[in-house]
C-alpha cells in the first residue's frame, strides 16, 4: 500500500513537472515565432538580428539547462525512491517473516522442549487421559475384584477357625473325658489289685 502511494506521489510530481516543461517548450516556440516573425525578408531568406538570435540562444540554452537540472533531480529522486522502496520491501519481508513465525508459534506449543502443533498435542493429551481413565478403571475392577476375594477367603478363614475352635473344644473335652475314663480305669484297677 505504501509503494502505491510512492508511486502516486512520483507520477504526480512528474506530471507537475512536464507540464512546466511544456509550457517553458511553449515559450521557447513563441518566442522562435517571434523572432521569425520580426526579422525581414531578402528573397527568399529572412534576415534575423544578432541580439534576437542571441536571446533566443541564450533563453534556449537555459531552458536546456532547466530540463537538464530537472532531469537530474528526476533522476536523484527516483533512486531516493527506489531506494526507500527497496527497504520498505525489506521490512514487508521482515515483517510478513516475523507474521508467519507468531502463527506457526501461535499454531504450536512448546511440549516436553520440542514445537508441536496444537492439535499433535491435544491428540497426545487427551490419549495419555484416555490411557490413565483406562487403567483406572482396570485397576479399581481389579481392586473390587481382590477386594470381594479377599472378603470370601476372610470370610472363609474365619468359618474355618471358628470350625477349629469348635474342633479344639471338642477335642479337649474328648481328651478330658478319655482322661477321666482312663483314670476311672486306673482306679478300678487299683481297687481291684488291692482287693
Amino acid at each position: 500500500m505504501k509503494n502505491l502511494y510512492i508511486i502516486i506521489i512520483c507520477l504526480f510530481g512528474f506530471f507537475s513537472q512536464a507540464q512546466d516543461a511544456t509550457s517553458d517548450k511553449n515559450k521557447i516556440d513563441n518566442q522562435f515565432k517571434e523572432v521569425i516573425e520580426s526579422s525581414n525578408d531578402f528573397q527568399e531568406y529572412k534576415v534575423v538580428k544578432r541580439t534576437a538570435l542571441n536571446t533566443l540562444r541564450k533563453n534556449t540554452n537555459d531552458h536546456i539547462q532547466q530540463l537538464n537540472q530537472n532531469i537530474d533531480n528526476l533522476e536523484q529522486s527516483i533512486d531516493t525512491k527506489d531506494t526507500r522502496i527497496e527497504q520498505l520491501d525489506q521490512e514487508l519481508a521482515s515483517v510478513n517473516e516475523e507474521l508467519t513465525n507468531v502463527n506457526a508459534e501461535k499454531d504450536s506449543m512448546n511440549f516436553l522442549g520440542i514445537q508441536t502443533n496444537k492439535t499433535v498435542y491435544n491428540t497426545i493429551v487427551w490419549s495419555i487421559v484416555g490411557i490413565l481413565a483406562f487403567l483406572f478403571v482396570l485397576m479399581t475392577l481389579r481392586f473390587k475384584n481382590s477386594n470381594a476375594v479377599t472378603k470370601a477367603a476372610n470370610k472363609q478363614l474365619k468359618s474355618t477357625e471358628e470350625e477349629l475352635e469348635d474342633l479344639r473344644r471338642k477335642s479337649i473335652e474328648k481328651e478330658q473325658r478319655l482322661g477321666r475314663q482312663l483314670q476311672d480305669e486306673r482306679n478300678k484297677l487299683a481297687r481291684l489289685k488291692n482287693d
